[in-house]
């Protein structure tokens, strides 16, 4: 018989019974008393005897990786680790997230940039340079652009000058991001989202009017809630048909706040193609407000969790944990670029402004002239390399956490970081919230009679997603902002 998995997670629900989760394969298990006793035997390395002893259930149990051998769950991870590599150095997409400037007319109190002061404004000669710059990658399929600052609308003329360059590259260009704080996102300019390719933006609301206007600032210390709120309701009422994200960044300060304007939100704008979610504060080394406000993994799970429970907010991708081994973001992609508005280049967007993780330029005519802190990203940041992530039960859906936490720990020497995933801690909180998620839907749906849940008959039956949300996009930049 093979062995236990390290990727088995075992555990008993007070309110919903017996479950049996492995992260490797992603299924989870209902069991009856009866099997659990078994798997809670098998965990423990205990022989198994009659009448105990269940022939299809440990059939099952091999099939879905609950008992497998050590060298087959390394191959399982060789492979996922070749999808990685091969996602990270894909030809086929380039994926830029372009800084027009790094000046903002805000000053908000826990912002991690250090550049909100320098005006410069993207030249003529950068705008051409950065051109030049994407006709040597015309050999990808697509471009995709993430509008980010500063606050990009300080230097909308960039925008659509750059725009009208990238379509004569890729007339297939479509689904630009636009990252703004929304203050001066007036009708002219929402006017130009559709010609300027933008499918989505993100603007940022920080609770009530009150808390927000103590946090989210102009630079002179006056208010912007009325004006951003009045700027969604001018963007929600046009023609544009793209997505509005509102991020709402959560730290000890407003967590109480969350569930409230969540909620004003999605009522304010029912029927409007407008998501809510929470932002996680990130943590600096030397910033005194991320330190004293900054919420560690374990309260921001409590605040996921809470909010379900307590108001039935369900966060992006929900509580069933989806594959994380690939773990792929713009820092870790070859054709992944970060472009300040000098045509400095970045690998990962909390870099900008930070001269000595600068990568190269586009002014220069071999653009990367940093390939060493390239590969400090895209290599040194490789979970599979390090001992103690493969060793770790929820490895398969962390794929090692944040990078540019990684790196800034591991090979810059900064303190203090958590760049784990949630689930390190927090696993059997989060499969249990989503048990209690599932047996809501599994009871709607007997009583509407739209749907049959797997029969327990034989004392065990599968009890995650149906189809997972985990596969690989064609483009793994593509949900970047909804990853941030």
């Amino acid at each position: 018989m093979k062995p236990w998995s390290r990727y088995n997670t075992l555990f008993c629900s007070e309110r919903y019974g017996w479950f049996l989760y492995n992260a490797l394969s992603g299924v989870m298990f209902e069991l009856d008393h009866h099997h659990y006793r078994i798997a809670q035997s098998l965990c423990d390395g205990e022989p198994i005897f009659p009448p105990y002893h269940d022939g299809e259930f440990m059939e099952t149990l091999e099939e879905n990786g609950f008992l497998a051998q050590r060298e087959a769950e390394k191959v399982k991870l060789m492979t996922l680790r070749y999808q990685r590599n091969a996602a990270c150095f894909s030809t086929g997409y380039v994926g830029l997230t372009i800084c027009p400037t790094l000046a903002c007319n805000f000053g908000c109190l826990y912002c991690f940039e250090q550049t909100q002061n320098d005006a410069t404004v993207m030249s003529d000669e950068t705008m051409e340079a950065l051109i030049g710059f994407i006709r040597k990658h015309q050999d990808t399929k697509h471009l995709y652009v993430i509008w980010y600052g500063g606050e990009p609308l300080l230097a909308f003329h960039i925008m659509e000058n750059l725009t009208a360059g990238f379509l004569k590259l890729y007339p297939n260009y479509d689904n630009a991001i636009l990252i703004t704080n929304g203050y001066l996102l007036d009708e002219r300019k929402i006017d130009r989202l559709k010609d300027l390719k933008i499918s989505s933006v993100q603007i940022t609301l920080d609770g009530s009017e009150k808390t927000h206007n103590q946090r989210r600032i102009l630079k002179n210390g006056s208010p912007t809630y009325e004006r951003i709120l009045r700027n969604i309701d001018l963007l929600m009422a046009s023609s544009w048909k793209g997505k509005c994200s509102v991020r709402v960044n959560v730290d000890r300060r407003n967590r109480q706040e969350y569930s409230a304007i969540h909620k004003e939100l999605l009522e304010r704008y029912r029927g409007k193609n407008l998501k809510v979610y929470a932002g996680y504060v990130k943590t600096f080394l030397d910033h005194s407000y991320d330190r004293q406000c900054g919420l560690c993994l374990s309260e921001w799970t409590e605040l996921m969790v809470d909010g379900y429970k307590d108001e039935g907010i369900v966060p992006r991708g929900g509580f069933f944990p989806e594959s994380g081994a690939q773990n792929i973001c713009i820092a870790t992609s070859h054709y992944g670029y970060v472009i300040g508005p000098r045509g400095e280049m970045y690998k990962c967007w909390e870099d900008v402004g930070k001269a000595h993780m600068v990568i190269g330029s586009v002014h220069e005519d071999t653009a990367v002239t940093n390939p060493e802190h390239v590969a400090r990203y895209t290599i040194g940041t490789d979970p599979y390399q390090d001992a103690e992530c493969l060793e770790c039960n929820v490895f398969p859906i962390c794929g090692g956490g944040c990078v540019n936490k990684r790196l800034r720990s591991q090979q810059l020497g900064e303190e203090g970081l958590e760049y784990c995933s949630p689930f390190k801690e927090s696993l059997r909180k989060y499969l249990e919230t989503y048990l209690e998620a599932w047996q809501t839907k599994q009871i709607c749906n007997a009583v509407l009679g739209t749907g049959k849940a797997r029969s327990m008959e034989k004392g065990y039956r599968m009890v995650q997603p149906e189809k997972s949300r985990a596969e690989q996009a064609e483009n793994p930049l593509r949900n970047l902002v909804e990853q941030e």
